[in-house]
């Protein structure tokens, strides 16, 4: 039974038995290194996919941007990937001496074929401090040839802050933007701090603030977005004081106009959400919380809806081990010559401290 009254909706989605490691996708620890935040993914044809993901040292005991991205491909749905790849301008950044590094959050593939990749400039090596902040404006990159070639880097917006989502749907990108340079920290903490929807109609050529979502900012960060079957946009937003809700908002215009904020109740608390569609349901997979007691939280947990709103008990795919991890993300594959559409999720796994590998999840 939910908090509301409704019954929540079953599905056959088991949990691992025990939870489990998943598939080992990069292993930082030969080299002692780690990769929490930015995990792009991106299918720019049938079962063709890059998978990117941070390559960074152990600084601040492995929870640092003190590093750049690299990516791994693959042409047969995932069963096999290339050695990796430096993102080029993601290492010429790192190593130019400005004390900046760019983490790549998202991706989509474009009607047209076109890769955008979206990225978080972090000025984090000039402050010393290692992780990520303070944020610059954050940029995209675009490659017309699957991801062997990118054009130079363009703003998004002009508001320093940290893109959460992006998302493409009938030919229009949405991308969800906290604006916040984190000096302060993280989560929204002032007044003129907001989420706003930038959106583009002509393939990621340009783009336009469409609206400020109403959402409660202090306190609040990291961000989903989906589509609900009656198409109506929904976004989902974190609220640090209390990990077993959610707060949303729904557009019926396409995210012209939205609702009042409502919460959506999570069993099992969620930090650092990550939703998609998948089949007739959704999914949504994070960390456990950051709070609570000890052995309730810093997991690896997905939850499934039929609608959206309304969520299961959920389930734990992978326990925490050391530190802190589980930044995660997925993606739609849709692998012609294997078992059709399936759900590749991705995410960090602390192995020592709070050093992580990179590990993978297929829904089928």
């Amino acid at each position: 039974m939910m908090t509301d009254g409704t019954i929540a909706p079953t599905f056959d989605i088991e949990p691992p038995d025990p939870p489990n490691n998943g598939i080992l996708f990069v292993d930082h620890s030969l080299a002692g290194r780690s990769g929490h935040l930015g995990h792009a993914l991106v299918e720019y044809a049938p079962g063709k996919i890059l998978a990117f993901y941070p390559n960074c040292s152990d600084a601040n005991k492995g929870h640092t941007g003190d590093g750049w991205m690299e990516y791994k491909r693959s042409e047969d749905g995932g069963r096999t990937w290339s050695e990796p790849t430096p993102l080029a301008y993601s290492k010429q950044v790192y190593e130019s001496g400005q004390g900046r590094s760019v983490m790549c959050e998202k991706a989509i593939c474009t009607n047209d074929g076109d890769i955008l990749l979206f990225n978080l400039e972090c000025g984090n090596i000039a402050q010393k401090n290692y992780t990520w902040q303070p944020l610059a404006v954050p940029t995209f990159l675009r490659s017309a040839d699957g991801g062997r070639t990118w054009e130079d880097a363009q703003p998004l917006g002009d508001e320093s802050g940290r893109i959460w989502d992006v998302i493409y749907h009938d030919g229009v990108i949405y991308a969800l933007e906290l604006y916040n340079d984190s000096s302060i920290a993280w989560y929204g903490n002032l007044p003129e701090h907001h989420y706003s929807l930038y959106v583009s109609e002509d393939q990621g050529r340009s783009f336009t603030r469409r609206s400020v979502l109403p959402f409660e900012i202090i306190q609040r960060g990291y961000g989903a977005m989906a589509v609900l079957p009656d198409a109506r946009l929904i976004a989902y937003v974190y609220n640090q004081t209390d990990e077993k809700h959610l707060d949303y908002v729904i557009s019926q215009d396409s995210g012209r106009t939205w609702s009042e904020p409502e919460t959506a109740y999570f069993a099992r608390q969620i930090r650092n959400p990550q939703m998609a569609a998948f089949k007739n349901f959704f999914v949504m997979h994070g960390r456990s919380g950051s709070k609570g007691e000890e052995d309730l939280r810093g997991h690896f947990v997905l939850y499934v809806s039929g609608d959206g709103v309304h969520w299961d008990e959920g389930r734990y795919l992978q326990m925490r081990t050391a530190g802190a991890g589980a930044y995660s993300n997925n993606l739609l594959v849709h692998d012609p010559d294997g078992p059709g559409e399936q759900l590749l999720i991705q995410a960090s796994h602390a192995y020592a401290e709070s050093r992580t590998n990179i590990h993978h999840w297929w829904i089928s």
